[in-house]
């Protein structure tokens, strides 16, 4: 299985260039054309203008998250944490906590609180994603502090898209 972590950033033309080092590579749509937007699902997100953005690590030939970030498969998630609109039972097993390993907690809130900023209208969609649950579900808007909160709480869950904004 892999992961996927992609962030729009809404409304921007042109793609940005991390201003700082990282050990977390940001890759665009433009530039990298194969990180590019899911056009069969979330075609909520995916057809919103701006700028796609692929979060990853380059391992074994492969670009993708899972040497950032893991699923907790074993969590139970609180009732509170889990979107009260879906009640399908088989899209509920596909939402598992987002877990952010430790040495990239940090580059991962910079990379968020960055591409807020390069929006004209400071608002980003996160997304992450395991292969599964083909169900586009989005939650309402989130300040970027709450965000980060329930990201370090483990209440942030992988096939939710989340709205951020400052």
């Amino acid at each position: 299985m892999s992961y996927d972590l992609n962030i729009l950033c809404i409304n921007q033309d042109n793609p940005s260039k991390l201003s700082f080092v990282s050990s977390i590579e940001l890759r665009n749509e433009i530039d990298f054309p194969d990180s590019g937007r899911y056009h069969s699902i979330w075609s909520f997100m995916c057809n919103l203008k701006g700028v796609w953005y692929s979060i990853g690590k380059h391992d074994d030939g492969w670009f993708n998250a899972m040497s950032i970030v893991d699923a907790d498969f074993d969590k139970v998630i609180e009732k509170s944490c889990m979107p009260h609109w879906v009640l399908d039972d088989e899209i509920r097993s596909n939402l598992k906590p987002l877990i952010v390993y430790d040495e990239y907690k940090r580059d991962l809130e910079i990379i968020i609180e960055f591409l807020i900023q390069q929006s004209p209208n400071s608002i980003i969609m996160f997304l992450a994603r395991y292969q599964g649950g083909e169900k586009e579900i989005v939650h309402g808007v989130l300040k970027r502090e709450e965000f980060t909160k329930l990201l370090n709480q483990s209440k942030i869950l992988f096939n939710v898209c989340y709205i951020i904004s400052n």
